[in-house]
């Protein structure tokens, strides 16, 4: 019972608490590399698998609000293989949590998660390709998740979403408030009125021609809301993410 309790407490601590709304309901197979991230149990972020051993979340997913150290890494699991958030075809634990040493401020800081054993790849699990430039302004991309699907929501979503987003400038992410300002790790998607990410969809995917660009890392405002959202930049951190796994 202690234990439980202290999953529950660390759980509410997770920095990413914060699916996809608008979104559409997933099917088997659409998006393999697609994975849930838990602690003690309870889901909590999104990840993305780049590997047979390794998957790519948000740093504030592994870390307690406003720290910049990660919860010991057998706290977590990396659940794919299903569109249903409760039924994973795969779960492995991870072993061990990286994260990235130059990141600009906590909320654009990336965390490499090596699994204790290798997913088995197939057609409903694989790994997605990292992207080394930012897709154009202007261009659409797939973003998805299990998060809220709108703000008054308690729960992740069961079924796996998928929506689209659309590349804008990055000061219009900067403009919003004066936390970021000129942050090249930044990727700004904007949306129509109720799209987006929500809370549960950090530390998930954005998709550009097969290839991933960014993971949820902030929302500007309410779920569904008519302001922008921050993802990380894969592409300015791809180099660092291939160095540790070599």
């Amino acid at each position: 019972m202690k234990l439980t309790a202290t999953l529950v407490f660390l759980s509410a601590l997770i920095g990413c608490s914060q699916a996809i709304a608008g979104g559409e309901d997933a099917v088997l197979g659409q998006l393999p590399y697609q994975a849930a991230l838990s602690i003690g149990g309870s889901y909590n972020c999104g990840a993305v698998i780049i590997a047979e051993r390794y998957a790519l979340t948000a740093l504030t997913c592994v870390c307690s609000a406003g720290k910049d150290t990660a919860w010991p890494p057998q706290l977590f699991m990396v659940s794919a293989g299903s569109v249903d958030l409760y039924n994973a075809a795969q779960r492995i634990r991870v072993e061990e949590i990286t994260l990235s040493p130059d990141y600009n401020e906590l909320k654009t800081g990336v965390a490499l998660l090596r699994l204790e054993s290798a997913f088995v790849f197939n057609s409903d699990v694989s790994a997605l390709p990292l992207a080394r430039e930012n897709p154009p302004v202007g261009a659409y991309v797939d973003v998805s998740g299990w998060g809220r699907t709108k703000q008054t929501d308690t729960d992740m979503y069961r079924t796996l979403q998928v929506g689209t987003a659309i590349v804008e400038a990055d000061r219009e992410c900067s403009l919003v408030d004066n936390v970021i300002v000129d942050n090249d790790q930044v990727l700004c998607l904007g949306h129509g009125r109720r799209q987006g990410i929500c809370t549960g969809d950090i530390g998930g995917p954005a998709v550009y021609l097969g290839e991933l660009v960014g993971l949820a890392a902030d929302m500007l405002g309410e779920c569904g809301g008519m302001l922008p959202e921050r993802f990380i930049s894969i592409a300015s951190n791809y180099d660092w993410i291939q160095k540790q796994m070599e």
